[in-house]
């Protein structure tokens, strides 16, 4: 059986990329005056890794409780733990709300450029800063206090 604790790094790359890069490209479609919302190729690769990023941050997460609960079992401190599980439920939802509210501006023709797509757009902006300090608490669980890779010091 294959340990939780050797599937949950793995998992947790795929969503910090994804939604690195659905941030990024919106931000580039907007610069270039383009519509985010649109039903051109880079809206809508944008909106897909967004989905997916989501969707994997979520799969990561579940993971992640059980390695949280293992760590506690083991004797690691709970407070980093919970602080970064609390970090990645807030980076998801926020996450969340911006893909559901690129969904229903595609779905209804709804344009979002100019004035109006850079205001829809901060959800992803504020998700991306929440998801690079939710990593940064991740890391820190493992290269500092050795969480799930190391022995307990007591």
């Amino acid at each position: 059986m294959i340990s939780i604790a050797l599937i949950h790094p793995m998992l947790v790359h795929f969503p910090i990329v994804l939604l690195i890069t659905a941030v990024a490209m919106d931000i580039i479609v907007l610069s270039i005056k383009k519509d985010i919302a649109g039903r051109e190729c880079l809206p809508l690769i944008a909106l897909s890794a967004l989905l997916l990023g989501t969707l994997s941050a979520g799969i990561a997460a579940v993971f992640g409780d059980t390695a949280l609960d293992k760590a506690i079992s083991l004797g690691f401190p709970s407070g980093p733990l919970e602080t970064h599980e609390t970090m990645a439920l807030i980076t998801i939802a926020v996450f969340s709300v911006y893909g559901l509210l690129r969904l229903w501006a595609l779905w209804r023709r709804y344009p979002l450029r100019g004035v109006i797509g850079w205001i829809s757009a901060l959800p992803g902006m504020v998700g991306g800063v929440l998801l690079i300090t939710t990593a940064y608490y991740g890391g820190e669980l493992v290269y500092h206090l050795g969480v799930n890779v190391a022995p307990v010091v007591p």
